[in-house]
């Protein structure tokens, strides 16, 4: 009898956020970006409680939670759907394929079986498993002949585990280590979910079994990781009190050890093995074989979810850090920041910044030369909206939006916005010192800003979302920005006010705005020393 297995396998895309493998090994698989989840996918585009995988038999399916986003599944939206062989999943901007297939001998089923005659095991010998240290460190002699097999074991399981990043995987080879190393007929490697639920990602049953079954003693688990030790038992077997037929029945399993996998004081799970066909089939060197594995196997999964983690940060940072600051990234990825679908009220500053000419300068230049210019002005202004803790919005054409207030708000708001919009032109006379030294000819910039209320949030398609600003300020902000001449800073009167109404900005004569019904009180910011 062979038993159904199926994962998530992510697709290789290079802007695939999906890193690791999810094995569907148990009845519900919660998916989200909260910690909460038994799989934490780290992406703004997915919600703290995205979608639950379950399995119904023998089949499988994949269920939404009522996502911002969706979960989808060929392309198509789906609430609760069964998943074939092949199907694609898509959950925010993490991609998988589903694979079902057999698994004739390696996969078993596992339990850790709550107090019954199995959860009686007689152990016969524990040991502590300390900190690996490499042999040229120990200097007792006595100590170093006893460890040493042990050492060298351990740090060569190391050395072929260390580089295997692919969770599912190095569980596999950890239980292949530990059969190539003790004479064990079956074997499981159960690692701690979010919940703290230990599930098996690796098993094997006796060889030729017909639906075996590995049952594994709750008082031995808890032993192993309350006390970090490896432990060798017998089962219920060996104890004349338990000699009948339905402890034979219960426990498949006269000989046991279980080893917890473990680096420093985490213990990320436990690799557990056993022998049915003998009473004494393990002894203590095969305990300290394999609490080797169980302490190599240890600092591989902790090097595998480091650069798992790694690999999700930087893709999460290389995204966010295209519109926002450095400081506001580190909010997001801590779940201090929610930049869910949809939005809500902010009180912000709005700016915009444009080139002065630029389609005349575009028709007298060189395409490549207009991308260069464009790449060099954009990485200059971005960083000074960075740095004046600004959200760069976005870039059109020629013209850069940037919002202050969202979604971090502080009282000086305005002010900041004021400020950089200041370096900017300052920036751009910089630059145009070293276009006159190239024999290029030097740009100007007209700024524009203006303050109120405006509805902030990621919005677009599920595809594409761009966290931005809507309203009033928005328009005026651009208006404003169209009139300002090559050098100038505008402003309207809320963030005049809102910045403290500052000496450096003189007020002008109203002005006719589109789209405003009477003309609009201006400001401008006077000490930018930045004239075209």
């Amino acid at each position: 009898m062979t038993q159904a297995v199926a994962r998530l396998v992510p697709l290789p895309d290079p802007n695939n956020r999906a890193t690791r493998e999810i094995p569907i090994g148990k009845a519900v698989i919660s998916i989200g970006r909260s910690p909460k989840n038994d799989v934490v996918l780290v992406d703004p585009e997915v919600s703290k409680a995205h979608a639950e995988l379950l399995m119904r038999g023998n089949a499988f399916a994949i269920n939404d939670l009522g996502s911002s986003n969706g979960t989808y599944v060929n392309g198509k939206a789906v609430r609760d759907r069964l998943l074939n062989q092949g199907d694609v999943v898509e959950i925010g901007g993490c991609r998988f394929t589903f694979e079902l297939g057999e698994a004739v001998r390696r996969r078993s089923s596992v339990s850790i079986v709550a107090p019954s005659p199995i959860d009686r095991t007689q152990v016969l010998l524990s040991n502590a498993v300390a900190a690996l240290r490499p042999a040229d460190e120990i200097s007792d002699a006595a100590l170093l002949r006893q460890r040493y097999e042990r050492v060298r074991t351990a740090f060569t399981a190391v050395g072929e585990l260390i580089e295997i990043t692919d969770i599912a995987k190095l569980c596999r080879r950890i239980l292949d280590a530990a059969f190539g190393l003790v004479g064990a007929e079956t074997g499981a490697v159960m690692l701690f979910e979010a919940d703290e639920s230990l599930v098996p990602w690796a098993s094997r049953g006796p060889e030729g079994a017909d639906g075996d079954e590995i049952l594994i003693s709750r008082t031995i688990v808890e032993q192993v990781i309350r006390q970090k030790e490896a432990v060798l038992a017998s089962d219920a077997l060996l104890d004349s009190r338990f000699k009948s037929s339905q402890s034979v029945i219960l426990s498949k399993m006269r000989s046991l050890m279980c080893v917890p996998l473990i680096n420093g004081d985490n213990v990320y799970g436990i690799l557990h093995v056993g022998n049915s066909s003998r009473a004494a089939a393990f002894a203590e060197g095969d305990l300290e074989l394999l609490g080797g594995i169980g302490a190599g196997g240890g600092v591989a999964l902790a090097n595998a979810f480091m650069a798992h983690r790694l690999a999700e940060e930087a893709r999460t940072r290389e995204s966010l850090g295209r519109f926002l600051s450095p400081v506001l990234v580190d909010q997001v990825i801590g779940n201090r920041l929610d930049l869910k679908r949809g939005g809500v009220e902010r009180e912000v500053t709005v700016m915009f910044a444009d080139i002065r000419g630029f389609t005349a300068l575009t028709e007298a230049s060189k395409p490549a030369d207009v991308v260069t210019l464009l790449n060099e002005y954009f990485d200059q202004m971005a960083e000074v909206v960075f740095a004046h803790g600004g959200l760069l919005d976005k870039f059109i054409g020629d013209a850069l939006m940037a919002v202050w207030g969202t979604p971090v708000a502080g009282d000086d708001d305005a002010k900041r916005a004021l400020a950089a919009a200041a370096e900017m032109q300052e920036g751009v006379a910089s630059m145009n010192e070293m276009r006159r030294d190239r024999g290029q000819v030097a740009i100007a910039i007209g700024i524009g800003l203006a303050s109120g209320t405006c509805v902030a949030g990621a919005i677009g398609a599920r595809r594409r979302m761009e966290y931005t600003v809507i309203g009033d300020a928005v328009n005026l902000a651009s208006r404003l920005a169209g009139l300002a001449r090559g050098g100038q800073v505008l402003c309207d009167e809320v963030t005049f006010a809102r910045a403290g109404s500052p000496a450096t900005a003189s007020v002008l004569p109203a002005t006719p705005v589109k789209g405003k019904t009477h003309p609009v009180p201006v400001y401008e910011l006077t000490s930018t020393g930045a004239r075209g």
